[in-house]
């Protein structure tokens, strides 16, 4: 995995010396689908990957594990029904990629399966990634009624193109997994990707209104300074730190004041609220994000607050490093919307009144993600 990286890197060097124009290889993307044949008990699920725009190939399996189901031509499908009349489904996804460590820019990939509406297998892993180059590659699983059989290649520079492919039975007991009510829920489910108010929403009016505002959803939480309000002007001359005037009472004036980074060691930004005439780059010093359990507030003078993750109603079990946050202004006041850069944490965002003793939460969001 680790040399792939490096000849798609040596590639993409390559076109850019011979000729400006010319097509680079740039990407990778992992691959998964389902594979029946009318009036057999036997299906397939299949896994690969492409560079840039390749013709999706999937690795032909031994004819003794498969008879031959591999040789199908790509479908792209996800469901499909087996002659005993089960159902198979698929679903595949990628932990979220990052732009910073050794190989995090290559991030696993990993699926879901039901048989007859019942979850066998949770989130595993097929394609390996963050830099994990000895985990081998799953490149397929044939579905029997009494077995699953899985096929994969060991960890080799090129897999899962190449390398030999390894087979293993495991037993398929149904009527030791139970039927899967959300996967297969009775009534209407929210669409994938919808955003749900959720419980601790204090304004739920002000909340809506702030969805419209947001018609495509949240922004890239990985984008340090994305400041929706365009409220920060002014820039300190410290690195990484934006400050504004802004207004958070009748006649009550404060400096926001913003210390983003993103890197490994801190992907995330800690808002303060400090008087007008506080000279930032003279109080906000390195050794004040050392500290990786707490921003360091007891160092901050007095009249200082702090708004950033790990406090009480704000993301208490998430690390400051590792919280985002972007402006809004809604009927004139301003708001901040703080987003966890890791995207598995929960809540999905929450909205965040700044006030003279720090913040008020006003609205916490849910988006619907898919089941696995």
């Amino acid at each position: 995995m680790l040399r792939r990286a490096f000849q798609i890197f040596a590639l993409l060097l390559m076109g850019a010396l011979l000729s400006p124009g010319a097509a680079r290889a740039d990407y990778t993307t992992p691959h998964a689908e389902l594979v029946c044949q009318k009036g057999l008990n036997v299906a397939l699920v299949r896994f690969t990957l492409t560079v840039d725009e390749e013709r999706i190939a999937y690795r032909r399996l031994p004819a003794r594990v498969d008879g031959g189901l591999s040789a199908t031509r790509t479908l792209g499908r996800s469901n499909c029904t087996m002659a005993n009349g089960w159902t198979i489904r698929l679903r595949d996804g990628q932990e979220q990629p990052f732009a910073y460590g050794m190989g995090y820019a290559d991030p696993p990939a990993y699926f879901s399966l039901w048989i007859a509406q019942r979850k066998i297998v949770s989130r595993a892993q097929y394609k390996p990634g963050y830099g994990m180059d000895d985990d081998p590659w799953l490149i397929g699983i044939v579905i029997r009624p009494d077995r699953l059989t899985y096929c994969r290649v060991a960890a080799h520079d090129d897999a899962p193109d190449k390398g030999a492919i390894t087979c293993r039975d495991e037993p398929l007991r149904l009527d030791r997994h139970k039927i899967d009510r959300i996967e297969y829920a009775t009534g209407p489910r929210p669409a994938v990707g919808t955003i749900l108010l959720a419980r601790g929403t204090t304004e739920p009016t002000l909340c809506r209104k702030f969805l419209r505002l947001r018609p495509k959803g949240f922004v890239d939480v990985s984008a340090t300074i994305n400041d929706t309000a365009n409220i920060f002007g002014q820039m300190s001359n410290a690195p990484g730190i934006a400050e504004a005037k802004i207004q958070i009472a009748p006649g009550m004036w404060r400096k926001l004041v913003r210390w983003g980074g993103n890197n490994h060691y801190f992907d995330g930004d800690v808002m303060m609220l400090a008087p007008l005439s506080a000279q930032t780059s003279k109080v906000l010093k390195d050794d004040m994000i050392e500290d990786a359990d707490r921003f360091l507030a007891d160092k901050l003078p007095a009249g200082w607050q702090v708004i950033a993750g790990q406090s009480p109603g704000l993301y208490p079990d998430v690390s400051w490093r590792y919280v985002h946050f972007d402006t809004q202004r809604i009927d004139g006041r301003l708001y901040l919307l703080a987003q966890p850069s890791v995207e598995k944490e929960r809540p999905t965002a929450i909205l965040v009144a700044p006030t003279a003793q720090g913040f008020r939460r006003v609205c916490v969001f849910q988006r619907v993600e898919p089941h696995f």
